[in-house]
């Protein structure tokens, strides 16, 4: 059923008087359902590194909420996108990542479709009178490449990534400039009993950093230079490494950016991630429910095997993301008590490392969303 946002006319678009979206908006299913159709499925979603389509016919299918994605280079070498259903009876027609020769065949009945979406082979059809073979095929999503990374949307509307970013890309590549030519080495997927927004949020600020996670403090990054920008569609978290504390060892001494952090929040639920030594992760904020998200990580490195000090960082960072998922399940139980509604925001003047403007700016773009029933991008 269709739920009323009036609440929202205590949230404010001013970040000096920043309350937090009202509890409900964590747990409600009618809250998260909404959120599916007017954020996930009108922005851009990641899906994978163009090294996973290096071959005509290698696919990788991302769900986003109740929708399945396939994405593949086809024959000529071009990466496609389309809704992973048949056009038949609507079975789903491939899972998880691989390679097809050259068609894709559907597990129900055998339909044949071609890389171009085309159907090609329908059992029984030769039999019938008129049949529209010409007319049916794949419905197409769109796809587009940032920093050698694949995303869809669903909304045939949407300004493509360059313009919907405007600036990101250049950001990232002064500090990994070879991340189109690396390969993905390593995952690992976190399932968190949380909202989305709340494992985003998290993410968004290091004002629990000192209290939270003392190993990044003292032995990653320089918790006194951070600061966050917020942009149109992206925020940059900036800073350096602790120099000699440093608690892994930094390679890529030619890179003139080896000492540097740099993170992008990319809206609505993505994150490039470069750590001191050059080293590249993608962190994902997936949404499984209006109280589940799984946090997939990636890193890509110039092998497929990570070497020692690459798996030193690897091993590093894992241990900051296990910090990080009883501080959100806590958030998440807090959320639900009748001694909380909304809370007040720090966000000061000079943005400095405690300040929570980056965390205000993306409910900002949530509430935005949610208030329209008509199709709308959130503010900028």
């Amino acid at each position: 059923m269709p739920t009323s946002y009036q609440d929202l006319a205590h949230f404010s678009d001013d970040p000096d008087n920043a309350w937090t979206l009202p509890g409900r908006y964590y747990y409600d299913e009618a809250v998260y359902a909404d959120e599916l159709e007017r954020i996930f499925y009108r922005n851009w979603q990641y899906v994978c590194h163009i090294s996973q389509l290096k071959t005509p016919g290698r696919y990788v299918v991302r769900d986003i909420g109740s929708q399945s994605v396939v994405v593949l280079r086809d024959t000529r070498g071009e990466i496609r996108g389309f809704h992973n259903v048949c056009q038949h009876r609507a079975h789903r027609l491939l899972e998880g990542e691989g390679h097809v020769r050259e068609s894709i065949t559907c597990p129900y009945h055998a339909w044949r479709y071609d890389l171009t979406g085309g159907l090609r082979f329908a059992r029984g059809s030769d039999k019938m009178k008129d049949f529209p073979h010409d007319s049916i095929r794949l419905q197409s999503v769109r796809v587009d490449t940032l920093c050698g990374f694949v995303f869809t949307n669903l909304d045939g509307d949407a300004p493509p990534m360059a313009e919907r970013y405007d600036g990101l890309e250049a950001e990232i590549l002064a500090l990994a400039p070879d991340a189109p030519n690396l390969v993905r080495a390593h995952t690992h997927h976190y399932p968190l009993a949380a909202n989305w927004k709340n494992s985003v949020e998290n993410y968004s600020e290091c004002y629990h950093c000192p209290n939270r996670h003392p190993s990044l403090v003292e032995a990653a990054l320089d918790i006194s230079r951070y600061t966050i920008k917020v942009y149109p569609g992206y925020h940059r978290h900036i800073t350096s490494d602790v120099g000699e504390q440093q608690g892994y060892a930094i390679t890529h001494e030619g890179n003139g950016s080896s000492h540097e952090f740099g993170s992008w929040f990319v809206w609505p639920n993505m994150v490039f991630e470069v750590y001191p030594g050059g080293n590249l992760t993608v962190f994902h904020h997936v949404p499984a429910g209006a109280e589940q998200t799984i946090q997939e990580t990636e890193w890509y490195f110039p092998a497929e095997t990570p070497t020692r000090n690459e798996q030193e960082v690897i091993d590093f960072v894992h241990t900051v993301r296990l910090e990080d998922i009883p501080i959100c399940e806590s958030v998440q139980q807090g959320l639900h008590s009748k001694g909380y509604r909304q809370g007040r925001l720090i966000v000061d003047q000079d943005r400095t490392d405690v300040s929570e403007h980056a965390v205000h700016d993306f409910q900002r773009q949530v509430a935005s969303a949610l208030r329209v029933d008509k199709r709308s991008s959130p503010i900028t």
